[in-house]
């Protein structure tokens, strides 16, 4: 009886332990972190925000001041979970902030942007992100979507190519045919455990069980893409499979498609494959 009853309060303090790092897992830092973490690395840095629906659209701006007024703008789009924090480690990048001012969105529901609400629409996403891109008139902007995000970058090109030079997909997930669905997901829709998890994992709990559905509406306008697409994916990616590739050879004009094929490569590329992730930005922003 001892040893069940040690077994129960193992449990128990596991099931509270879980309970407690995902109602606290965000995926966000703070306003006070992230100065704290540019201030660390000395890179100058602008947190923005604008008001957007019944809330507000926020943002982290890294540009160095010698920055020519006509550098291009590279725009990071996460996935789901996430925010613009998981794109760090490239606002504080010498050699990218030499060439382009470099800028991370908090997607609407994630972050500092609406969080918790979820907004499942592809097509309201991207007009999100077009809001932001507004920001930077006469600029040429490169798109940089991880996952999710990727679809969503691809969207805005779709719909706003006047405001696009071009559109960097990471692991994309874009073929509604094959969206996997994990047993895992339905904890973020189940009300018996939906309420433990955080804003971050609620929303993107929303968005799993819409992806199917919102990769079918945009799909017809794959074919209208009219700016490049460079496409990295890893043949090792669990969460989004490899027949993506297949997806982007069948969709995107090859005249605008750019297709990397990494055979060792899993879903996590720009954290994992930086070097690669850096190429592809560095060739799209084009020469200092």
């Amino acid at each position: 009886m001892k040893l069940f009853g040690r077994i129960l309060l193992g449990l128990g303090i596991l099931i509270v332990g879980f309970i407690v790092y995902n109602m606290q897992s965000g995926f966000r830092y703070s306003d006070k972190q992230t100065l704290a973490y540019f201030k660390k690395r000395n890179i100058p840095v602008k947190i923005r925000t604008t008001p957007y629906l019944d809330n507000q659209l926020h943002w982290v701006e890294t540009k160095r001041a010698s920055l020519k007024d006509d550098a291009p703008v590279v725009v990071f789009v996460h996935g789901a979970p996430g925010s613009g924090s998981d794109f760090y480690g490239y606002l504080a990048d010498s050699a990218l902030l030499d060439r382009a001012m470099v800028v991370a969105v908090d997607r609407p529901g994630y972050g500092h942007s609406m969080y918790g609400k979820a907004m499942t629409s592809i097509a309201d996403q991207a007009k999100a992100i077009k809001t932001i891109v507004d920001q930077y008139p006469e600029r040429k902007i490169v798109l940089v979507g991880h996952s999710y995000g990727g679809p969503i970058a691809a969207k805005m090109a779709m719909d706003y190519p006047d405001q696009i030079q071009s559109v960097i997909m990471l692991a994309p997930v874009n073929d509604p045919e094959h969206e996997k669905i994990f047993w895992f997901s339905y904890i973020g829709i189940w009300k018996a455990t939906r309420w433990m998890l955080s804003g971050a994992w609620r929303t993107s709990g929303s968005e799993k069980f819409s992806h199917a559905a919102e990769l079918a509406k945009i799909q017809p306008g794959w074919q209208s893409l009219s700016k490049p697409i460079t496409h990295l994916h890893g043949m090792k990616d669990d969460l989004a499979p490899p027949v993506n590739i297949d997806f982007s050879k069948k969709n995107i004009p090859s005249n605008m498609l750019d297709l990397h094929v990494m055979p060792k490569a899993g879903h996590l590329i720009p954290f994992f494959n930086k070097d690669e992730t850096r190429q592809v930005i560095f060739h799209a922003i084009g020469k200092p």
